[in-house]
């Protein structure tokens, strides 16, 4: 029995080594979460500047994207089976941790 723990929880541990996410991956996942919080945003709240602004972020995505990173910082703390990412921009800041090229960030990616 104590055997077949120990080699699952090698296993896991080599599967977390293997699948530890990279800066590209928190970057796409990154992008995914700001287009999802564009478009969730409704256009008729905030004054017509803001709507102005969403809803050029709804007509280029990527370019609203690319806006939106230049004041973001990503930083990356490779733990060798889990990545620590430390972002900060526009008042806020965030931690999320990746294991298994997922993602886990307590206040959310877009911090709070």
């Amino acid at each position: 029995m104590f055997k077949f723990l120990l080699g699952m929880l090698t296993m896991a541990a080599i599967g977390a080594w293997l699948t530890n996410p990279s800066m590209e991956d928190a970057e796409a996942e990154l992008k995914r979460q700001v287009i999802a919080a564009v478009d969730s945003q409704s256009l008729g709240t905030g004054s017509g500047l803001d709507a102005a602004a969403l809803l050029a972020c709804r007509v280029d995505r990527d370019g609203c994207y690319s806006l939106v990173r230049t004041g973001i910082d990503i930083t990356r703390d490779n733990r060798q089976l889990y990545s620590r990412f430390d972002l900060e921009g526009f008042g806020r800041s965030a931690t999320c941790y990746g294991l298994y090229t997922g993602f886990w960030c307590p206040r959310g990616m877009l911090g709070g």
